[in-house]
């Protein structure tokens, strides 16, 4: 039996304050995190989810509190995409969960894709709260954001669960930002899920089990409550499995090359 896999990208490392992934606990403290994109190999079309962040300048000039580090050989998206035993070129779709600027970096390396995201996050970018005009990289700051440059090949999606190809369905992931969408794949072990920044590390699905916390907010959201239904439905997803589980920035994505 074989089906649909999920080969984790590792697109870079970051050091930020640990209160940007734990809503309150840590600031001050330091925390390493990663960039973590996928390729969903075994559908019927080949498919990436998020394209990571832009280049190292740009990403220091926009975004220094992120502290972006310089790839690592065997880093960033075309040496990976080769790992997993694909082109750029051959990519058929590309999800990207969010419209974040350090997950629409690379859009341009995928001179045939289709572009995914859902209709309500599209909106959003394009006319965000003024406090979130960095993060979307926003035209009202002066800014360009790099998803612009294939606005011709994007396809939006409404907030609700629907069938990208056999064995691979977005779902709606609401919270860290209004139009968040999560990747499920449906391999022979099961549904897994991919969930952008909806969960930026482990840690806000395994909660402080202590302080009868089963989740803990991440310290990016716009909407707490959305965001605690979308921990609920990616627990109800994976059955409480977190293994099956691919966050946006945790180095612990990468102790499988291969989910399942």
């Amino acid at each position: 039996m074989s089906g649909p896999y999920i080969i984790p990208l590792d697109l870079g490392d970051s050091v930020s304050d640990k209160s940007l992934s734990y809503l309150r606990r840590g600031v001050g403290e330091e925390e390493y995190g990663k960039r973590v994109a996928a390729y969903i190999g075994g559908a019927k079309k080949k498919i990436v989810v998020d394209t990571g962040p832009p280049e190292l300048e740009r990403s220091l000039k926009y975004h220094p509190y992120s502290k972006s580090e310089p790839l690592k050989p065997g880093q960033g998206m075309v040496p990976q995409l080769a790992k997993a035993g694909v082109k750029p070129e051959e990519i058929d779709i590309v999800i990207l969960t969010h419209l974040h600027w350090d997950h629409v970096g690379n859009v341009t390396t995928f001179p045939n894709a289709e572009f995914i995201v859902s209709q309500e996050e599209l909106r959003f970018a394009l006319d965000p709260l003024p406090c979130l005009y960095t993060a979307y990289e926003a035209l009202q700051s002066g800014m360009e954001p790099l998803f612009l440059k294939v606005i011709d090949r994007i396809r939006t999606v409404d907030m609700r669960e629907q069938k990208v190809v056999d064995g691979v369905r977005v779902i709606p992931l609401p919270g860290h930002t209004p139009g968040s969408i999560g990747v499920v794949v449906d391999t022979e072990k099961g549904p897994y899920v991919i969930t952008g920044d909806a969960v930026s590390k482990y840690g806000n699905l395994e909660g402080v089990p202590e302080e009868r916390l089963p989740y803990l907010m991440s310290g990016i959201y716009t909407d707490m409550l959305a965001m605690w239904k979308s921990f609920e439905l990616i627990d109800e997803i994976v059955g409480g499995d977190y293994s099956k589980v691919i966050p946006g920035h945790d180095p612990r994505a990468f102790q499988n090359e291969r989910y399942p």
